[in-house]
């Protein structure tokens, strides 16, 4: 069981880090949050990872992968490890759920507060009752933390109106960066648009009006 490792941040991503250790490579899944806070200034430097060990089953039922999942705080790895005991809640799930403070989670968690947990990415209505039933009266602890950060980001999903439109934009020539720019600065001044006709349309007319000068 590795429940800590120690050792030089070497490569950051949305979603894992590689931490180099004695002439090893460790791959760490980490929450999207605390990733993104260690992409400022930590590349090259030191790290300790407070970490779970699990096995992940592959596609076919011979293949099985070892898996890190790491945290900073030892706190926020309890936790980890107490909230993934629910049936269902697998580790990746559990990760692109935390968009709330661990102690606001305990807190509905004791609070039976299930419209809270609904408010969590992939947490329904069942999984959310299943997680009172399973955890109430064992996270009152973390409901006393003091922190106040959600260890992950919600995930910006691209509706189809947004993929069309993009698709749209790339048959045309346009870089893939410039094209997402350009339909998230229609959607955010007009986001009653239902589709993509009509976003390509007004992508077109504001286009055609910063050419003109209008």
């Amino acid at each position: 069981m590795i429940n800590r490792l120690t050792g030089t941040l070497r490569q950051i991503h949305d979603h894992l880090a590689l931490v180099e250790n004695n002439g090893l490579t460790y791959e760490v899944q980490l929450p999207s949050a605390v990733a993104a806070k260690l992409k400022d200034g930590s590349l090259n430097r030191d790290i300790v990872f407070e970490t779970l060990y699990y096995i992940e089953a592959g596609d076919k039922k011979s293949n099985h992968y070892p898996r890190l999942v790491g945290f900073t705080n030892p706190i926020d790895r309890e936790f980890f490890q107490v909230f993934t005991q629910v049936p269902g809640l697998g580790i990746k799930k559990a990760l692109k759920s935390l968009i709330l403070p661990i102690r606001d989670i305990a807190i509905a968690i004791e609070n039976r507060d299930i419209g809270t947990l609904k408010r969590l990415p992939g947490v329904g209505n069942r999984l959310a009752e299943m997680i009172v039933a399973e955890l109430n009266g064992k996270t009152a602890k973390f409901a006393l933390s003091k922190n106040d950060e959600p260890l992950a980001v919600r995930e910006h999903v691209p509706s189809p109106v947004q993929d069309e439109a993009l698709e749209v934009l790339l048959q045309l020539q346009y870089k893939r960066a410039e094209a997402e720019e350009m339909i998230a600065s229609v959607l955010k001044a007009n986001p009653q648009v239902k589709d993509a006709e009509e976003l390509i349309r007004i992508i077109f007319k504001n286009e055609h009006q910063a050419r003109v000068g209008v």
